[in-house]
């Protein structure tokens, strides 16, 4: 393992990653528009927004790949026209049409703002898909202007100090330029993008194995399909509806080694009608004092045995890879859909076969309640971040602690300010929760959770939530009520234990506040 001491001339100069970001982000912004529509992408953090537009792809109204975000409004607008063209939508997907589209009316103007603030005495342990304050004040302001094929938000988040009894809330605090972004639309329904923006790929509702919203954003650029296209080639045309997303990002910040590149690359298809499949690649390499020159990145991306799998110091770098799929399907005649979904994520190969695997496993319901336009969402889900084989301790399959977001060369491991980038529960963690969501036809979301979480099963240092195993359980509950002036959100938590406390087991009562408006 390489020592932790910081080198000689570490950090010194810029990167060359971070110089050919900016570099890239620059020439995005200079690019003329052109007289096409724009294509703003719909962020992660509504939990509502997210339960409407999985009930429009069930019922088959939205088309393509819908559990990776950010998500793009091209393919949500689709499924709005498809819906609006049903005379015969009962009142719940009559009203689940009402809100995505007043959201997307309010994306499509010239110019529009928006301003977060949240308060809370101590920040969520679980970052769900709904955002919740990564600290006790996280405030953000940005604006954004439509510009025909380009589209530009800019703006900055302020989030303050950690705490003492969560380490992992007392690092990369203060300004941050997100949610700054820029997306340039290219023949018609290609996109490339640059800026700060959160990810969150998979199904997950308490996270998502790869990319999550658990760290803040690090700047990027990247390209993405923005409608889905369909491959017209023999054997290929079983995938059907398919989107592409690819990023390159910089972790900018000192570490192990400074300012790494973090790679993101996601290839998702339809198959059925009701089936989604993702196949995602996360890549860390390059760094100050680290090689990155064009054979390095190119045996990353093959990633096939002694290309990226020597177990020496001439690795190109960290590479995790895996996979998600998700069934979202009507069933009976009572307007309910089904919703199954699995997620895996693999550390390291032996030569070719990927063998150290985490993985998070769900269930759920939506659907009608009452003939008012009542929605419930309720399900369970299942994360066990210890890498096993492939099904882990179901089929007593061995284990690899300490495995899992972490790497002998990247020994800061799978992390952006010392916080997961994968599941906010970090690596050896397990995690159950039952979940119940319930969006009245006043558009109020009414929410309530249950978990029972395991951190650190073994104790081992390297691990950022928690430096030692606690058991913790967790009871929360809140409403998102929408009012004239933005959506207000309160929530309470009543937690036994938490992290990094050994000898004893405290009950946490934590309760937050938030306010969004859009204008």
């Amino acid at each position: 393992m390489v020592g932790r001491g910081r080198r000689p001339g570490a950090g010194a100069g810029a990167p060359q990653m971070e110089n050919l970001m900016r570099r890239l982000l620059a020439l995005i912004c200079l690019l003329l528009a052109a007289p096409t529509l724009a294509a703003p992408l719909a962020a992660p953090g509504d939990a509502r927004l997210r339960t409407d537009v999985e009930l429009l792809r069930a019922h088959g109204y939205i088309v393509g790949p819908v559990d990776a975000w950010p998500l793009p409004w091209a393919q949500i607008d689709r499924g709005i026209e498809r819906a609006r063209s049903d005379p015969a939508l009962p009142p719940h997907l009559l009203l689940a049409v009402n809100r995505v589209a007043a959201l997307s009316d309010h994306y499509n103007q010239r110019t529009t703002y928006e301003v977060r603030a949240s308060v809370t005495n101590d920040a969520a342990l679980v970052r769900t898909f709904d955002r919740v304050a990564r600290n006790q004040g996280d405030v953000s302001v940005s604006a954004a202007h439509d510009r025909g094929a380009l589209y530009v938000q800019w703006g900055a988040t302020w989030q303050s100090d950690g705490t003492d009894r969560q380490e992992a809330t007392q690092h990369k605090n203060g300004f941050s330029p997100d949610p700054t972004q820029v997306v340039l639309t290219v023949g018609q329904n290609w996109a490339i993008y640059g800026g700060w923006m959160d990810n969150w790929w998979g199904a997950g509702q308490d996270g998502a194995m790869l990319f999550s919203t658990s760290a803040r954003p690090f700047p990027r650029v990247g390209f993405r399909r923005l409608e889905p296209f369909s491959i017209d080639a023999p054997v290929l045309r079983w995938l059907g509806p398919t989107t592409f997303d690819m990023f390159v990002g910089v972790a900018n910040e000192e570490r192990d080694w400074d300012n790494p590149a973090m790679i993101g690359m996601r290839l998702a298809f339809q198959p059925t009608p009701w089936f989604e499949i993702g196949l995602v690649r996360g890549l860390q390499l390059c760094g100050s004092g680290r090689p990155c020159d064009a054979r390095t990145i190119a045996k990353a991306l093959i990633g096939f045995g002694d290309f990226d799998n020597t177990g020496t110091l001439d690795e190109p770098g960290n590479q995790l890879a895996g996979f998600d799929m998700s069934y979202k399907r009507p069933i009976g005649k009572t307007g309910q859909i089904l919703k199954l979904h699995f997620s895996t994520v693999a550390e390291d190969a032996d030569n070719i076969l990927i063998e150290q695997f985490g993985r998070q496993i769900g269930a759920g319901i939506s659907g009608p309640v009452g003939e008012k336009g009542a929605l419930l969402d309720a399900g369970f889900e299942y994360v066990d971040s210890q890498a096993a084989k492939f099904l882990g301790r179901l089929m007593g399959g061995k284990a690899y602690p300490g495995s899992l977001y972490n790497n002998f060369i990247y020994y800061d491991g799978w992390t952006y300010g010392r916080r997961p980038v994968g599941h906010s529960l970090d690596g050896d963690a397990r995690g159950m929760t039952v979940h119940w969501a319930l969006t009245d036809p006043k558009n109020r979301r009414w929410n309530l959770s249950a978990r029972h979480i395991i951190l650190n099963l073994h104790s081992y240092e390297a691990y950022r939530i928690s430096r030692n195993r606690e058991e913790i359980v967790q009871v929360e509950g809140g409403v998102n009520w929408p009012t004239k002036l933005g959506d207000v959100k309160a929530s309470a938590r009543l937690q036994k234990n938490g992290p990094n406390t050994p000898d004893y087991d405290p009950t946490w009562v934590q309760g937050e506040l938030s306010w969004t408006t859009r204008f």
